[in-house]
């Protein structure tokens, strides 16, 4: 057979087209492996969409109830006080509640909070008769506080709940610094703060 021969040529062009398509794929799949492995170990950069989820600011997002009309703090020493560890850090409860109590409040409970963990810094719920209680316990952390509603509470009841987030970082003040806030202070309301009747409960301490 010639090396004209119309098949020998077929076959020579199709093993040639196959090799090109092989080598191709294969040096496709070498470049995606070591970019994986450069992405992997750090030698490249990582592609950036361009946004972020920010725990902090989705919790800051959570519509906080408005302060009664005119409210002013408290003084801390009449307020009751659970406090529940809302991270995988055991005996955070006793620890932030046993500061408390040493700056004067009353601690009702030191447990870890039932919802699992809390995706924030600190959370202080009460019902709508606790809220200036709240508020005034707001100030002596110094991470970011949100407080929230909860309206399976009985309404009349001024306790508060303390929940500590993985977050938190020894965000509270000394005994001796939390005794110097001061009572009678005007509480100024959240941006954009939600009505203290919701469509649903805002917290649920339980």
């Amino acid at each position: 057979m010639s090396a004209s021969d119309p098949r020998s040529e077929y076959r020579r062009h199709l093993q040639h087209r196959q090799k090109v398509v092989i080598g191709s794929v294969l040096v496709a799949l070498a470049i995606v492996l070591v970019t994986s492995i450069g992405v992997y170990t750090g030698l490249l950069p990582s592609y950036n969409p361009g946004f972020s989820a920010d725990p902090k600011a989705a919790a800051t997002a959570v519509a906080q109830p408005c302060p009664p009309a005119g409210a002013t703090t408290v003084d801390l020493t009449t307020i009751q006080v659970r406090v529940y560890n809302g991270t995988q850090n055991a005996g955070l409860a006793s620890i932030v509640g046993d500061s408390l109590e040493r700056s004067g409040m009353t601690i009702l409970e030191r447990s870890d909070w039932p919802d699992g963990d809390y995706n924030g810094d600190v959370a202080i719920s009460a019902s709508k008769a606790g809220l200036a209680n709240a508020y005034s316990l707001a100030r002596a952390f110094k991470g970011v506080v949100i407080v929230l509603l909860d309206t399976n509470r009985d309404p009349t009841d001024t306790s508060v709940s303390v929940i500590i987030g993985t977050d938190y970082n020894s965000g509270l003040m000394s005994p001796d610094a939390i005794g110097e806030l001061t009572a009678g202070e005007k509480i100024q309301a959240p941006s954009a703060c939600a009505s203290t009747v919701p469509d649903r409960p805002l917290a649920t301490a339980r």
